[in-house]
């Protein structure tokens, strides 16, 4: 068995400045997509859609390469009952993947787990 770890941080403001349906649509899966338009307070989409991002970035970290490119539309990060964070995703299915995404005022960051 191996482990790999990946970290990601974004920038909030980045975000707002790459903000546009084509982005959403490219960062985001269809259950995250629900999730989002259901977000009424533009900040709180903004770190939603940041967590995300960085997410998906940690994820692609830690594996540092696939047999297929990644889609970032093929990897969800949904949300257990009590709020903590899970992969859902068809690159890998059987590894154990552990999450977590922090968010301050300016910033989402998210550090992935992968246990092969």
């Amino acid at each position: 068995m191996s482990s790999s770890i990946g970290i990601d941080i974004v920038e909030f403001e980045e975000i707002k400045e790459r903000l546009s349906d084509k982005f959403i649509h490219r960062i985001l899966s269809e259950r995250e997509l629900e999730k989002y338009n259901s977000i009424t307070h533009t900040k709180r989409k903004i770190s939603y859609l940041a967590g995300r991002f960085a997410a998906k970035e940690a994820y692609t970290k830690a594996y540092k390469q696939f047999d297929t490119p990644l889609n970032f539309k093929d990897v969800t990060v949904l949300n257990d009952q009590t709020g903590a964070p899970y992969i859902v995703s068809t690159y890998r299915p059987k590894d154990t993947v552990l999450i977590s995404i922090s968010h301050s005022r300016n910033f989402a960051v998210a550090m992935c787990s992968i246990e092969e």
